[in-house]
């Protein structure tokens, strides 16, 4: 053989491998139906294909032969804001009739970029089954955030509700290789124990927004609106699960005021789930901060014209982000402590960030505060609501009980 044919089938050699490496530049999971039955496979590639993007999907491993798959789908393009920066493309496939409880096994991708290899999810078990999530808020991507996110994927989570400040891309369109890391991050690190993608519900934070005044969400906020836009038909929204809890993901100023639309939106959806055992509300700036003024213009705001409803409605929870410290208020109700009846607020944000300072003195709404990076694990079953914060160490902050 000569040294030419020897060196063109190393060269196919490497081709061969190349293409079989290749993939799409991100895949990651949301929701913009029910978690039980449904779940939105987003597929990331860096520009405009011709050929149109599948997902090949079962409920039983295919070593990503995309033949032997007994369900597939062609993914929606989307166009994004996005698109103008680096000109990666969007496509999503929203998969319906799901079985509650499964484990699914799936493929992604298209003819040019090649396809992933073989990965899996698990749907919400629904009706009055137990579920585990993960909350945290102000991430960014160094720091801590591999870390916590690493620790936080042992635990086993059905899926990670993000309170704003996510990426730290301002919002300006020269944040493609921040948000690249990002979804590279969450996708290596945040893998459960037996290998499943942990889907993403967000809210939106101030640093996903920037300054440029338009009506146009996508203009102010386009990777986020882009990446996480289709949650629900506004910017806030609410994901109900099972039969016991119901989510409300919240804007706490960044692109939608706190009253008008949005507060009458928070009153429509609360007295259409008033039954529901366990209600909670997820947002950025917090009503009680740990670290930042008490009276901060933010934090007043959300008392004014959100604390009414949250106490007229018996909100269980609310997790409060931005201060980058860890705290668990007090119950309170009317802005004061009580007994019973009331909410705790849990919070500040620190999942990935360095941690801020806290008053040498507890503030009289709080039960703990801690200049500590962390994340929540939060347990909902039937009967009550579990929940343990754990910090980048490993180490459990707090741990209590609800109701």
């Amino acid at each position: 053989m000569t040294r030419f044919r020897i060196a063109i089938i190393a060269i196919v050699a490497l081709l061969a491998a190349f293409v079989s490496n290749a993939e799409p530049k991100h895949v990651y999971l949301t929701y913009s139906g029910a978690p039980e039955t449904t779940i939105d496979v987003n597929v990331m590639l860096l520009d405009k294909v011709s050929a149109p993007v599948e997902v090949y999907y079962d409920t039983e491993p295919r070593n990503g032969d995309v033949n032997a798959y007994k369900q597939h789908m062609t993914a929606t393009y989307l166009p994004t804001t996005m698109e103008m920066s680096d000109r990666r493309t969007l496509h999503v496939a929203a998969l319906k009739d799901l079985k509650p409880g499964t484990v699914y096994y799936f493929v992604a991708g298209e003819a040019k970029y090649g396809m992933t290899k073989e990965r899996k999810f698990r749907t919400l078990p629904g009706g009055d089954k137990p579920f585990r999530f993960i909350d945290g808020g102000d991430m960014g991507v160094d720091g801590l955030v591999v870390p916590l996110l690493t620790l936080a994927a042992k635990e086993d989570p059905d899926f990670g509700l993000i309170g704003g400040d996510i990426a730290y891309e301002n919002g300006l369109l020269a944040g493609a290789a921040t948000w690249s890391q990002w979804l590279t991050n969450w996708d290596q690190a945040m893998v459960t124990p037996d290998g499943r993608m942990v889907p993403i519900i967000t809210a939106i934070g101030n640093h996903e927004v920037n300054r440029y005044e338009s009506p146009d969400f996508a203009q102010r906020s386009p990777w986020y609106m882009g990446t996480f836009g289709r949650q629900g038909s506004d910017v806030f929204h609410a994901k109900k699960i099972g039969d016991n809890a119901i989510f409300f993901l919240l804007d706490s100023g960044h692109l939608e005021p706190h009253d008008g639309k949005q507060a009458a939106w928070l009153k429509q959806q609360l007295e259409a789930n008033k039954d529901v055992k366990f209600k909670f509300a997820a947002y950025h700036v917090p009503l009680y901060p740990a670290h930042r003024p008490y009276d901060g213009a933010g934090s007043k705001l959300g008392r004014d014209h959100w604390a009414p409803l949250f106490d007229e409605y018996s909100l269980t929870m609310a997790m409060e982000h931005h201060d980058h410290v860890f705290k668990r208020s007090q119950m309170l109700k009317g802005g004061k402590v009580v007994k019973k009846g009331g909410t705790v607020y849990i919070g500040d944000g620190c999942f990935g960030r360095g941690p801020r300072p806290v008053d040498p003195q507890v503030r009289w709404y709080n039960q703990k505060e801690k200049s500590a990076a962390h994340y929540w694990v939060v347990n909902v079953t039937k009967k009550g609501i579990k929940l343990r914060a754990v910090d980048d160490k490993g180490s459990e902050l707090d741990k209590f009980t609800l109701p």
